[in-house]
């Protein structure tokens, strides 16, 4: 099981109790820090946690909710508040951001990655290459800028990196953002300390941010420690956050530093940033969702594609296969469809076929659509067998194949509906006016008693 799974299991503990005293309150603690522990959070930080919950499950009630309401929103909120606390606090528009780390971190490619995420809020952005010590660092960087249609300056034939981040500056003294990429080594020794000072002393940025990777663990406080002793770290990027068991240990780690983290990185794609905000991400690992970024990510797919990616009819559910057709590629941008029902909540109910559709099956799946007619995509219920067959013949597909789309349409289409019977959404617009927010604290509430389940 993994760290959302066990928190959510623990959660459930409290929900369905018959009996909610004290032993019942100390059982589900006890839930909540093997899971933590096994996440690689820090003992420490894991007690004194449990004593929070177990100090105030009992104390003054607040009018018009009740004791089991209470309790389970005091762990939830406890829990967001050792991950990290509060809402995002993401620099909305820095002038110049130093990246810091250790070798193998991701630093390069986190400097695109924010290039992108700025460039996308109408910043004028340029990217300057100042690791002068890994000879592959300069040409990767490039590579990546000319991806995103950023503009960079790099060096190669420089050694004194400081003296790349002053000429760079002059290159991009009309833009609104620069950001500076420098070295790392195996650990943070003196020759790295002194290179970062001369480098600020010449760039002198208002935001020096430390990546590190999520697999570090407990052991990210080591390290962001050591940077703000040296530096003064002041922002912190989390990446590898998708494929770490160690994420929730790095995240708590951090926050004991007293460490703002301002962005994980869920993916090597360069569009796999997130601002943090520890609320959302508790929701999302435990199987609540987290609608508002998937909105966000496909506002920005929308935006790329020409506006072809319409995120709210995709939330209704009323869409055809005609409709699925002329998404398919957009909605890819969003990201693999793991990400997108993790997003929703529904990584734990869809079926495990769905979330492994990847892009050679999708398109496979396009080049059935092709043989389809106008009819059959708008009403895919007319499909009997005698028309997969015409559509497998024409598309070079076996009958099952054709089948397997027409199944997974149904599902994905049921999917939507229910993820909206659920909240009890009306209107799209209500999405946008915040209440999804409160349709993801139902969890704490007698209406979340019904499970979601795909048909």
């Amino acid at each position: 099981m993994s760290l959302g799974e066990k928190l959510r299991g623990a959660l459930d503990k409290l929900r369905y109790a018959t009996s909610l005293d004290s032993e019942a309150v100390k059982e589900a603690v006890k839930e909540i820090q093997r899971a933590l522990i096994s996440g690689d959070v820090e003992v420490k930080l894991v007690l004194e946690l449990s004593k929070k919950i177990e100090s105030q499950a009992f104390g003054e009630l607040p009018k018009g909710i009740t004791r089991r309401e209470f309790i389970i929103k005091l762990c939830y909120d406890s829990l967001a508040e050792l991950l990290g606390g509060g809402e995002a606090k993401v620099p909305e528009k820095p002038q110049k951001i130093l990246l810091l780390g250790l070798f193998g971190q991701g630093k390069t490619t986190h400097a695109a990655k924010l290039a992108k995420y700025y460039t996308k809020r109408g910043l004028k952005t340029g990217i300057i290459c100042a690791d002068s010590y890994r000879p592959a660092a300069f040409e990767q960087l490039k590579q990546l800028a000319e991806k995103i249609q950023c503009d960079f300056y790099g060096n190669p034939k420089e050694k004194n990196a400081a003296k790349i981040v002053q000429e760079g500056l002059k290159k991009f003294e009309k833009k609104e953002l620069v950001i500076v990429d420098s070295a790392g080594r195996s650990a943070l020794d003196e020759e790295l300390v002194e290179e970062i000072k001369e480098i600020q002393d010449v760039l002198k940025a208002e935001e020096l941010w430390l990546v590190i990777g999520a697999d570090m663990g407990q052991l990210a406080s080591k390290q962001a420690k050591a940077f703000h002793e040296a530096v003064g770290v002041n922002g912190i990027i989390i990446s590898r956050m998708d494929g770490s068991a160690k994420g929730g240990g790095a995240l708590a780690a951090c926050h004991a530093t007293k460490a703002p983290v301002h962005f994980l990185g869920i993916g090597e794609k360069v569009d796999d940033l997130e601002a943090f905000d520890s609320q959302r991400y508790l929701s999302r690992v435990m199987g609540f969702g987290d609608l508002q970024a998937l909105l966000e990510k496909a506002k920005e797919a929308q935006e790329e594609m020409g506006g072809e990616l319409n995120a709210e009819e995709m939330l209704k559910g009323e869409f055809t296969l005609k409709t699925f057709y002329e998404q398919l590629k957009a909605a890819r941008k969003i990201g693999p469809l793991g990400k997108i029902a993790e997003m929703m909540g529904m990584n734990m109910q869809m079926p495990k076929e769905m979330l492994e559709v990847g892009e050679e099956k999708l398109g496979g799946f396009k080049i059935m659509m092709d043989s389809m007619t106008k009819q059959e995509l708008n009403n895919p219920e007319v499909l009997n067998s005698n028309r997969i067959k015409r559509v497998a013949k024409g598309s070079g597909k076996k009958d099952e194949e054709v089948r397997e789309l027409i199944r997974q349409y149904k599902q994905m289409k049921q999917m939507f509906k229910e993820f909206r019977r659920m909240g009890d959404i009306q209107n799209p617009e209500d999405l946008k006016k915040g209440k999804f927010a409160k349709i993801m604290q139902k969890f704490a509430g007698k209406k979340q008693q019904k499970k979601m389940k795909i048909r």
